[in-house]
Parts: structure tokens; C-alpha cells; sequence
């Protein structure tokens, strides 16, 4: 930024040339010092009488209504213009922080809908670079864009699970999976320790984090059912909620079939007083309404009533679960 573009360097040399005669101004601030060295340096400032007060000579009103009309006419900075200079250029797809970096000179910024807008506009996809866990017993394979299948029964095997870049999921025409539910879960401690079936597929969705989920389930068969396994309180009903709507499913919650004895010992009032409550809201609409009567919906209605929850990583003990559907 140059002298002449700061703000209280602007305001002090605007005062000064606002002045009648005779009048004059302290500049015993630390940019008022600064501006009084640099006219002293050209001979464009004087003391008002025997005070310490600044007033403008001729030559010094003509240099800072030069300056100041310099400072107004120059552009601002510029990343994509230094990028420009520098002879770079952006690639297709991008980190955000490594945008930010670029183009604001602050890799923790965060870019504007009209940064964004224009990074798609010069043809760059940015991304968060986060990745999308799958757990699984029944073989998976991966469909690139070519159409050539791949294997990755062997690497879940080993791992225990399937960990796939965002970067990834745009080479991907489908997955190819035969297994008979589909299963999204809220928390990581559930994913991992959850008694997983032959026939089952889970997909790790961290809190309202869907992005990746929205991208990788329409690689799916549409046919495949779905249900969402996450803590039973309002935030967790709307994430199912959310994820029925993105994808086309009917909103089904993954729980077990015995889920109405774990109130007595599990559930917990709706209080912020522990740091891992804070953000528990109370209920606020009862998302279940058109599907009364089934066990569940009288849990959901019992949590309501008596201003609980029930965290979903006690529930992984369980060992029958079904789709709960709240059409």
C-alpha cells in the first residue's frame, strides 16, 4: 500500500489543504510525523506563528493535491493481476487456502461469492481437499470416467476402510456395490466402532459437513435404500433431513430395533452445561409428524416431551438394526 493510499495519512493531508489562512493543524500522531517529515523534506509545511501547529506553504498544497490524485487514480491490489505479472496461472482445480494465498495474500481468508464466481469463470474448480471414509464387508469397485472398474476390495480389507479424496470424486462415473443398505453416519466414533453387516455400506458424514456425501452418493444405484445413523436430537434430524432431500430418498433414520431401551440409561436432558453439549438446541418441529406409531417415532416423541437426546455412539452395542422410515 503506498503512503498516499492509507486512510489517516488521507484525512491529514485533506485537513491541511482544507485549511483558510492563518489556520493550522497538530501532526504529532504518528502518521501526523510522518506526513510533517516528508512535506518538511520538500519544503511544503510551516509552523503557524511560534505554535506547534502545521499549516501548508504553496509547494506544499501542490505536492499533496498531486499525491492524493495519484493515490485515487491507482487500482487496487490485485492477486489475479500479481499472479498475471509473476507469468503463473491458476491450474484446474484448486485448493481454496491456496487461492486465498494467491489472490488475497492470506491463505485463512476466506474468498467471496464473487471470488469464487470468477476463479469458475477462468475455468478453476476450487475445493476443500477434504476425503469421504466408507466402511464395508461386501466387494466395492470404483467406475473412472473411461469406464474401467476398479477393485478396492483388497484395500478395504487391509485398512479397514476406504478414504476418497474430493479431487477423486470428479474422476468417478459410478461405484459399483451389491450390497442391500446404504447407511450415512454423523459422528467418527460411531462410524468406526459400528458392528458392521455383509451388505452394508457406511459413509462417514461428519455433522452438517454433506458436500462430499452429496457427491458421492448420486455414484450410487438410485435404487440402493438409504438411512441416516446420527445422534437423535433436532440438529441430527435435520442433517437426515437435508441428505434425504439432496439425494431423492425418503428419509429413513438407521437405528436399532431395541432403541427404546437405551432411554433409560442413555438419554440426556438438553442442557449446555458440559462442553460436548454446547450446541444442543431444543426440539423444535417434529420432523416425524405423518409417520406415527412406530417404536422410533415414540422415542423421538418421548426425547421431545421430556427435553432429551440420545447420542448415537452409545447405540453401537447393538447388534439389530433396521430403517426407520419417517416418510
Amino acid at each position: 500500500m503506498g503512503f498516499f493510499e492509507r486512510a489517516e495519512i488521507r484525512a491529514l493531508s485533506e485537513k491541511l489543504l482544507a485549511l483558510a489562512t492563518g489556520q493550522g493543524i497538530l501532526l504529532n500522531s504518528v502518521a501526523g510525523r510522518e506526513l510533517d517529515d516528508m512535506l518538511g523534506r520538500v519544503g511544503g509545511v510551516q509552523p503557524v506563528g511560534r505554535s506547534a501547529r502545521r499549516q501548508l506553504t504553496e509547494r506544499g498544497r501542490a505536492f499533496l493535491t498531486t499525491k492524493l490524485a495519484q493515490a485515487a487514480e491507482a487500482q487496487p491490489w490485485s492477486g489475479e493481476v500479481a499472479l498475471a505479472a509473476l507469468g503463473g496461472q491458476l491450474p484446474a482445480t484448486i485448493n481454496g487456502a491456496t487461492l486465498s494465498g494467491l489472490w488475497l495474500r492470506d491463505c485463512k481468508a476466506a474468498l467471496s461469492p464473487s471470488q469464487l464466481a470468477r476463479a469458475t469463470e477462468l475455468g478453476c474448480q476450487v475445493l476443500a481437499d477434504e476425503v469421504i471414509r466408507l466402511r464395508t464387508l461386501t466387494p466395492l469397485r470404483l467406475v473412472d470416467q473411461e469406464g474401467r472398474r476398479h477393485d478396492m476390495t483388497f484395500a478395504i480389507n487391509l485398512l479397514g476402510e476406504l478414504a476418497l479424496p474430493e479431487r477423486a470424486l470428479a474422476g468417478l462415473r459410478g461405484v459399483e456395490w451389491q450390497g442391500r443398505q446404504l447407511v450415512t453416519v454423523e459422528n467418527k466414533g460411531a462410524f468406526v466402532d459400528y458392528p458392521l453387516q455383509e451388505g452394508e455400506l457406511l459413509l462417514y458424514v461428519p455433522g452438517r459437513n454433506t458436500a462430499l456425501a452429496k457427491k458421492l452418493l448420486p455414484l450410487l444405484p438410485e435404487s440402493l435404500p438409504w438411512a441416516h445413523f446420527g445422534d437423535l436430537d433436532q440438529r441430527g434430524l435435520e442433517i437426515a433431513a437435508e441428505l434425504a432431500q439432496a439425494t431423492g430418498r425418503p428419509l429413513a433414520l438407521w437405528l436399532p430395533a431395541n432403541l427404546a431401551d437405551y432411554l433409560p440409561h442413555y438419554a440426556r436432558p438438553l442442557s449446555r452445561t458440559s462442553a460436548e453439549q454446547q450446541g444442543k438446541i431444543p426440539w423444535q418441529s417434529q420432523l416425524w409428524g405423518r409417520a406415527s406409531g412406530s417404536a422410533v417415532t415414540e422415542v423421538l416423541n418421548h426425547l421431545m416431551v421430556n427435553k432429551c437426546w440420545l447420542e448415537q455412539e452409545v447405540l453401537v452395542s447393538a447388534r439389530q438394526w433396521q430403517s426407520w422410515s419417517l416418510g
